[in-house]
């Protein structure tokens, strides 16, 4: 029934000396932080000598399909079971990777993803939610990153348009109020 349905195992980001950026264990294969900080080093130490900086490469590790990538000082895996398919773990990655890069308008880095935690955090929550995947088109994605106010901002409930009232809006809303007032004094 497992392959019935595509999902990840495992979703983890590790910086370039294998420490932890994010990570989200989908499945009890790892019941403890300890057993999952183990795995993710065990993981890190297998493919850190690898060059995987333009294309995904999979491996097999600890009975399970690993798609990884990295990108200067920071490294993206995805974890699937045995009998998943690579190119869906792939198109997982690619997703995270390109929706990432289109968010911060940069390739990603450990510096902006800790700069943008909140827009990391709900890129991965739009694109897997409970192991299951969601969406992996990175456009898509980015829309509604954007949507959930990342930047700062809300959706402006009224708005046919969707507008977003963002801190900056509003404080430009406010000096023009002052200029306004200043005007009748």
């Amino acid at each position: 029934m497992e392959g019935d349905i595509p999902s990840i195992r495992s979703l983890v980001v590790l910086d370039a000396d294998g420490k932890r950026v994010v990570s989200r264990h989908y499945k009890p294969d790892y019941p403890t932080t300890a057993d999952e900080l183990a795995f993710e080093k065990k993981l890190f130490e297998k493919t850190m000598r690898t060059n995987a900086k333009s294309e995904a490469e999979i491996i097999m590790f600890d009975n399970m399909v690993t798609v990884y990538r990295n990108n200067a000082d920071i490294w993206f895996y995805i974890v699937g079971s045995q009998s998943e398919n690579e190119l869906i773990l792939v198109n997982v990655l690619t997703a995270l990777f390109d929706a990432l890069a289109t968010s911060l308008r940069v390739t990603p880095d450990k510096r902006n993803l800790m700069d943008n935690f909140d827009t990391l955090l709900l890129t991965i929550d739009e694109l897997i939610d409970g192991g299951m995947i969601l969406e992996t088109d990175p456009n898509t994605i980015v829309n509604r990153v954007g949507m959930k106010g990342s930047d700062g901002g809300v959706v402006a409930g009224g708005a046919p348009d969707g507008a977003y009232i963002t801190e900056q809006s509003f404080k430009s809303l406010f000096a023009s109020a002052q200029e306004q007032i200043a005007r009748f004094r």
